[in-house]
Formats: structure tokens, C-alpha cells, sequence
């Protein structure tokens, strides 16, 4: 249930963290592809040596759960190379059940191989490339660590069951070392995913700060314009319009010749989050431009119904109700005016847009402020 009370910048950041790791497992498949060829390879020993059909095609089983997670992470990649969105946790899943495929047909070939085979050469491989996989995937994975943990399990406790039917005393070290072992790569994986965890945690705060208004707690200029430039980025490439709003506080000179800086802070903090109350779509932004001014990006949207926002925008201000009594027009209440730009052009740039905005919102003032005034972007 605290997932319910949680912000949305909190909800951001766990996003954030999570596709951070759904990244590191699906980094390299160099790694995928040894460990693969290594249990394929003990399948093609066992059936060489004792003709084991059964033990070869669990070990083709493995190598093709191995093979369909490598494609997985070329797709994956391409997807993020194309900025593509995507779900980190179905990600996972597809990951997390593709290695417990190719985690149990390993376990089942070292099972077999010890216990059935009696070919110790063929029990040391299988014990060998299991163990390192073990240790491998502990560090691989450690992104996943309940992956770790059932992979272990599945590849691991054969090993130990194999030993104990070998019928050969000297494989019995195996059922007191395997546990251990098995303890031993979890507490790693465990505990590579935690310094995992501080690390992102610590790149997003600093990267939440720098890109975070400090007196509104909103997004800053600088997290606009990087805003700006990916919508003019998905702008060419999908032909969507956007809409970018100017909005500058009425008379707000006077209001802190009257009220005073403190005030003034809070006035400014209120119109932040009244601003953000008013814009709960993922497609905008709300940021604090400088001084008294903030600016709206609306993606995927056209300029009716950016007009339709901006209205909206400037009648939530003034429903706030915040007092003022040194304004020129005799209106006592803080109010906004507003000035938008729509681009509908492939070739319009950042600085046309704002500018665009600007004189918008320069005209909203001098026809005397408290109103919306759009622009078109060349």
C-alpha cells in the first residue's frame, strides 16, 4: 500500500533505477554465449563418450534458451538506441525465465552426468562449468537478485542430488560443499546488488538536483530545454505537433515591494504547484523559466487545444485566490498571463519556438495581462 502515497518524482526515481538495471542485464552477451557453448559442449562429450541422446538434447534445450536470450538483448538494445519506451519489468521476466530455462537443463545434464555416466572426466567438466556459471551469474545478474538466488538453486542442487547417486564415496565432498557454495555466490550477488542500488541512487539525486528548480521543487530551465530538444527530435521524426507555454506573473514586482521577498518565494511556490495540479498528463512539463517566469512544454499537442491549456492555466491561477493589493488594473488576486507557440513545422528550432512564446506572451501583457495570447512558430 505505500506505493500509493508515494510522489511522483519518488515514483520517477524508482523508475529510473529499475531501467538502470534491466540495463546492466542485458549489457553483453559475450559471457551468454561462453556459458552456452560450454553446457552444449558437455552434452556433445556425454553423448560422444555414452551415446546419452537424453543428456545431449537437455543440453541443446539449455543452449537455445541461452541463444533466445542474446536475441532478446539485441532487441532490447535496438529498442534503446531508438528511444523507444518500454516496460522494464516485462523486460525482466523475459530475461528472468530464459535463464531459469537454461539454468535447469544445466542442472539436469550435471545431474545426469553424475549420476548415470561413471565417467569421471565427463563428471569433473560438467562439475567445472557449472560451478563457474555459478559464479559468473552471480555477478552477471546480480542486477536481478532473485534471479540469482532461483538459477543457483536450479543449477546447483543437481549437482549436490548427482553426487549422492554417484555411487562413488569421493563425490560425496560435493553434498557438504555445494550448499555452501550455493550461500556463499548468493550473499555475493546480494551484495553487488546492493552497492548497485546506492550507486544509482546517489547518480539520480545529483542528476534530480541539477535538473530541479531548488526555491519550487519543479523542473528547471535547464531540464527544459533538454526537454525541448528530445520534442523537436520526436517532432521530426513523427510529424506530432507541440505547444510550449511562457507564462510571467502579473504585477509581481509589486507584489514583493508590498508583501516582501519571503512572500514572494511563497507566492511563487504555490503558483509552482498549482501550475503542476493543473498539467497531471506524462506528456507535459511545468519549470521554472527564471525570476517570476515559468514555461510549459506540451507535447502532442496542437494549437487549439494548446489554447484550451493555457486558459485553463490562467484560470487556475486566478481561482487560487492569492492576495494582492499593488497591482495597477485594480484586480487584488495574483493572476498570470500567458503566451503560446505552436510549431507544425519539421524545421522550426528551439529558439524560434521560445521566441515565438515570448512575443506571445509580451502582447498578453500589453493587452493588459490576466489573458492568453498564441503565436505560430516559423
Amino acid at each position: 500500500m505505500g506505493w500509493l502515497f508515494i510522489s511522483e518524482a519518488q515514483r520517477q526515481q524508482i523508475f529510473d533505477v529499475r531501467l538502470r538495471l534491466t540495463k546492466l542485464l542485458f549489457s553483453r552477451i559475450s559471457n551468454l554465449v561462453m556459458v552456452g557453448l560450454a553446457g552444449l559442449l558437455s552434452g556433445v562429450y556425454a553423448y560422444a563418450r555414452d551415446s546419452e541422446i537424453f543428456v545431449l538434447a537437455v543440453a541443446v534445450a539449455g543452449f537455445l534458451c541461452v541463444a533466445v536470450r542474446c536475441a532478446g538483448i539485441r532487441i532490447f538494445k535496438a529498442r534503446l538506441a531508438q528511444g523507444l519506451r518500454f516496460d522494464p519489468e516485462r523486460w525482466t521476466i523475459f530475461y528472468g525465465l530464459t535463464a531459469l530455462g537454461s539454468s535447469i537443463c544445466w542442472g539436469v545434464v550435471s545431474f545426469c552426468c553424475l549420476a548415470f555416466s561413471h565417467d569421471h572426466v565427463l563428471c569433473m567438466i560438467s562439475v567445472v562449468c557449472n560451478t563457474a556459471t555459478g559464479g559468473s551469474l552471480a555477478a552477471r545478474n546480480a542486477a536481478a537478485p532473485r534471479i540469482v538466488q532461483v538459477q543457483l538453486l536450479a543449477s546447483l542442487v543437481p549437482i549436490m542430488a548427482g553426487a549422492f547417486f554417484a555411487g562413488d564415496n569421493g563425490y560425496l565432498f560435493l553434498v557438504l560443499a555445494v550448499p555452501g557454495l550455493i550461500y556463499g555466490l548468493m550473499v555475493v550477488a546480494n551484495e553487488i546488488n546492493a552497492q548497485l542500488l546506492d550507486l544509482y541512487d546517489s547518480q539520480i539525486k545529483l542528476i534530480s538536483l541539477s535538473n530541479t528548480d531548488y526555491l519550487t521543487q519543479i523542473p528547471n530551465r535547464r531540464y527544459f530545454g533538454e526537454c525541448c530538444s528530445d520534442a523537436l527530435a520526436a517532432r521530426r521524426a513523427s510529424l506530432q505537433p507541440f505547444t510550449i507555454l511562457m507564462i510571467d506573473v502579473d504585477y509581481f514586482k509589486g507584489f514583493n515591494d508590498l508583501y516582501g521577498h519571503p512572500a514572494g518565494d511563497i507566492c511563487l511556490q504555490r503558483i509552482a504547484q498549482r501550475l503542476q495540479l493543473s498539467l497531471r498528463s506524462t506528456d507535459s512539463v511545468v519549470s521554472r523559466y527564471g525570476g517570476e517566469e515559468f514555461a510549459v512544454l506540451l507535447r502532442n499537442t496542437n494549437e487549439a487545444a494548446g489554447a484550451l491549456i493555457a486558459q485553463r492555466l490562467c484560470d487556475a491561477i486566478a481561482e487560487a485566490g492569492i492576495p494582492h493589493a499593488n497591482r495597477k488594473d485594480g484586480l487584488d488576486i495574483v493572476t498570470i498571463s500567458v503566451g503560446a507557440a505552436t510549431t507544425d513545422s519539421a524545421d522550426s528550432g528551439y529558439d524560434s519556438i521560445i521566441n515565438a512564446a515570448d512575443q506571445a506572451l509580451y502582447r498578453a501583457k500589453t493587452l493588459g495581462r490576466n489573458r492568453v495570447c498564441m503565436g505560430l512558430a516559423s
